[in-house]
């Protein structure tokens, strides 16, 4: 992910140097920007829009201070005047023009001379979602896609509180007393489960920001996905996954196809420098499942759906793909999903290369 998802305290003008260094390009969860927000009504509402598309949009980063060469690259840092109190009225505008206010948003001057610098403002992923501004007895609701923001539909808007697992838990109650459901969990016409989510926006994405973000440590992770990159042009590379695998002491058990294409190699070839990562190709698989099986089951998390683990997979096709997760009905769908890839399917193929039984964590 950009910048690795890190609290601006973790960052300094180094982090900010090297992505114009790289030419590290826009994306879903980077925005730049030459100057800063002015005090002017039409521009604090166009930073308030900024903020709360990154927030509905699972989080991201926007720098202030970076002029750009056409194709969504930078190429410098541009420094400006007053950085720490332009800060301070931009957090001022946040906390009144954004409902409701967006958990962990920081925003902070780093300076490059006396009194002079860029602003970083870091839009964590958030729970709350989605975010409104309300400014001039007006209201917006506002998504990321890719480089640019536009209005929420009436529909992004109500599918983004229906899937919210906490309104799901409010109202399921409500449903059963009026037997709207019943106790095998069946769906009623009109009623969405609150174990599952159709995620039409880069759902492969969604699920390793998800894991990467979510806080939850999974026993063990499978990735079944017939072709694999490195994803180092995506918003989430490989080896963020793999980094964090071996952090937390998770099993991966990836199953693929036998690598021929170059970029498959590259992925194949992260995974082979996982210590805690088994490879196993398969070369009839055609499912994409991404599984986290957790300590707690209740925590557990599945994606199920079109897209592959590539570069492609996560920022250009439209794919489609469904999120499960270990509430009601959706435990038994889990443990099925659980039980076929790692009883069913991983023994049908030697692996060709197993977790390093040596292994113990730093």
């Amino acid at each position: 992910m950009i910048l690795g998802g890190k609290s601006l305290a973790d960052l300094s003008l180094d982090d900010i140097r090297l992505l114009v260094d790289n030419r590290v390009p826009e994306s879903r969860h980077l925005d730049y920007k030459e100057t800063p927000y002015s005090g002017r009504a039409q521009d604090i509402r166009e930073m308030l829009r900024d903020i709360t598309a990154l927030a509905n949009a699972d989080g991201g980063y926007l720098v202030l201070g970076v002029r750009e060469d056409g194709t969504n690259r930078p190429v410098e840092l541009v420094p400006f005047d007053n950085p720490q109190e332009l800060t301070d009225s931009m957090l001022q505008a946040c906390v009144d023009g954004i409902r409701d206010r967006i958990p962990g948003l920081e925003i902070a001057p780093f300076e490059i001379a006396f009194n002079q610098g860029i602003i970083i403002i870091h839009v964590p992923a958030s729970e709350w979602r989605p975010h409104m501004v309300v400014r001039d007895r007006r209201t917006d609701f506002c998504l990321r896609y890719g480089t640019h923001k536009r209005e929420m539909t009436l529909r992004e808007i109500r599918e983004m509180i229906l899937g919210d697992s906490r309104y799901c838990q409010l109202v399921e109650p409500q449903l059963r007393t009026r037997g709207a459901l019943e106790e095998s969990e069946k769906r009623v016409e009109g009623v969405i489960p609150p174990y599952a989510k159709v995620i039409t926006e880069r759902p492969v994405e969604r699920f390793l920001l998800k894991y990467l973000l979510g806080g939850v440590v999974p026993r063990t992770m499978m990735i079944i996905s017939p072709f694999i990159g490195d994803l180092e042009g995506a918003p989430v590379a490989l080896k963020e996954v793999t980094k964090k695998v071996e952090a937390d002491g998770t099993r991966l058990y990836v199953i693929t196809r036998e690598p021929r294409e170059p970029y498959h190699q590259a992925g194949v070839s992260v995974l082979q420098q996982c210590r805690l990562a088994e490879i196993r190709y398969n070369p009839d698989i055609h499912a994409k499942l991404y599984l986290a099986w957790c300590r707690d089951e209740t925590e557990s998390y599945a994606l199920f759906g079109s897209g592959n683990l590539t570069e492609r997979g996560l920022r250009y096709n439209l794919e489609l793909g469904m999120m499960i997760f270990a509430r009601g009905y959706g435990k038994t769908i889990l443990r099925d999903l659980y039980n076929w890839s790692t009883s069913v399917l991983r023994p049908k193929t030697p692996p060709v290369k197993r977790i390093d039984a040596n292994w113990q964590r730093d």
